[in-house]
């Protein structure tokens, strides 16, 4: 192995923190056998250059940061009818629903559902609203849910979202204080579902988590949704990594891959039916392919040198991958019918971390080419190259909303040492740095744009940690042990 094929390894940590490449470059230093002294000296000290220059199976736990900007006050309650059903010992399902509704909403960091304690004592809500009591309380829509048995061990489940500001009187548009308004006549939505079983609830409650915040902010919503992600728990006989899969609050995590070696860059197709990821299992960087229904995996991707940072096509015909099999990174089309590799970059710079707009027309990537790390965009009809980034002195890991309106980034200041996660507006080149600890990296999206989903270091392991784009909520999700790192957030699912 010569020289310039080290140095290209090395690299790969350039899509990764300055842990994660020291790691990554320790784990292809084991493969170098003897070199001549003057070498190793070369090595190292490249290896080191690639440190400055990259910068940067248990249950997850949303815990919300202290600081965070309160929402839009919100009720998850049940109605009057729900009392019979709680002496009945039914109503714990109520509470299991209603805990997943708040707790989603509560994620989306644009409402603040009320405690059950927190709410104002009504009689008969299933039928009449009294909308001054719930204005005093601060809520501007309540969820009235019910849960009932049906046949079977199954379940009827029905909600209604009500709008306390419907329930208004003459032309001065004051709520009604004291005087009970009909329910119906408050209704912004309503649904009824039959023969639910209760392994169920979880699912449907976060449907109508999306169904609640689609209707009240207009924009569809992405608890449904998975994210996958790679642990690391380490024990006494070295490190173990995981690529998992959870729902996207983090319950049910599902181990995919099980290695002693290190997995990176999870990346979901347009579908949701496969991952490509990056695994160093046969002491090499390699890509593979996995169905995440059935756990069947296949090697895609084992040129000499680097074989990393996969990104699917909107369409998924098309894989963006970087490969330094001619030398530096660059990056390449991999055809997914034909299995043809098309190079689409060229030159001395490292070339890395693609990402696709979302009609397909456009391709993000960071690059060196400037002197220094800057995120690039390639117009995939002609391809004609632009740089994107000018503020701060590194920009990297590129994302892009659903709307093609923002580039989401791994960014750091001018002067500064802390790498965090900032958006840019694509119009007007405006920065906005949306978190503030000092290593946050691995930017991923969530489907509707709404929400980003990072990696930030917390003592000794890294968390994962959520914020919404316009920066007003931000939540932790860590683990209950080990680190968690690289998360990729799923596609719409249905």
């Amino acid at each position: 192995m010569n020289t310039r094929t080290i140095l290209n390894l090395c690299c790969v940590a350039y899509a990764h923190s300055q842990k994660s490449c020291i790691k990554y470059t320790l784990l292809l230093i084991r493969s170098l056998g003897a070199l001549p002294r003057l070498k190793l000296i070369r090595v190292f000290f490249a290896i080191l250059l690639c440190i400055s220059f990259g910068g940067a199976n248990a249950r997850l736990n949303i815990e919300i940061n202290q600081g965070m900007v309160a929402g839009v006050p919100i009720a998850v309650t049940n109605s009057a009818e729900e009392t019979a059903l709680r002496r009945s010992g039914y109503g714990a399902a109520f509470e299991e629903l209603a805990g997943v509704v708040r707790n989603d909403l509560r994620m989306s960091g644009r409402f603040e559902p009320l405690f059950p304690e927190q709410l104002p004592r009504v009689n008969n809500v299933q039928q009449e609203l009294d909308a001054g009591l719930w204005q005093q309380a601060r809520v501007e829509n309540v969820v009235l849910g019910t849960v009932k048995p049906e046949a079977g061990d199954r379940f009827a489940v029905s909600f209604k979202l009500l709008d306390v500001y419907k329930a208004q009187s003459g032309a001065s548009g004051q709520l009604n204080n004291g005087e009970l308004t009909r329910v119906e006549n408050t209704v912004l939505l309503s649904k009824t579902y039959h023969g639910i079983s209760r392994k169920d609830f979880r699912a449907l409650a976060h449907r109508i988590s999306d169904d609640i915040y689609e209707k009240l902010t207009g924009i569809r919503g992405a608890f449904s949704t998975r994210i996958a992600y790679v642990m690391v728990v380490r024990a006494f006989d070295g490190s173990h990594y995981s690529l998992e899969v959870a729902d996207a609050d983090g319950y049910g995590p599902v181990a995919l891959v099980k290695s002693k070696e290190p997995i990176m860059s999870p990346s979901w197709s347009p579908d949701g039916r496969q991952i490509a990821f990056v695994s160093f299992e046969k002491n090499r960087a390699e890509i593979y392919l996995i169905e995440v229904a059935t756990g069947k995996r296949r090697l895609l991707s084992k040129f000499p040198g680097i074989n990393g940072a996969p990104a699917w096509s909107p369409n998924g015909r098309q894989l963006a991958v970087v490969l330094s099999k001619e030398g530096s990174p660059k990056i390449f089309l991999w055809d997914m019918d034909t299995q043809n590799i098309t190079q689409i970059t060229d030159g001395y710079s490292i070339d890395t971390e693609p990402a696709w707009s979302k009609d397909g027309r456009s391709l993000y990537f960071t690059s060196n080419r400037g002197g220094k790390p800057q995120i690039y965009c390639m117009d995939m009809s002609t391809r004609k190259i632009n740089r994107v980034t000018f503020v701060g002195n590194y920009n990297a890991r590129p994302m892009l909303t659903s709307d093609g309106k923002y580039l989401v980034m791994m960014h750091r200041e001018e002067g500064q040492r802390q790498f965090h996660i900032a958006s840019q507006d694509l119009a007007t080149g405006e920065v906005s740095v949306l978190t503030h600890a000092f290593l946050d990296e691995s930017p991923t999206l969530s489907p509707n744009g709404a929400m980003v989903l990072y990696g930030t270091q917390e003592g000794d392991r890294q968390i994962l940690s959520l914020v919404t784009l316009d920066g007003r909520g931000q939540l932790r999700l860590p683990a209950r042990e080990g680190s968690v790192q690289e998360p990729a957030w799923s596609p719409f699912l249905s």
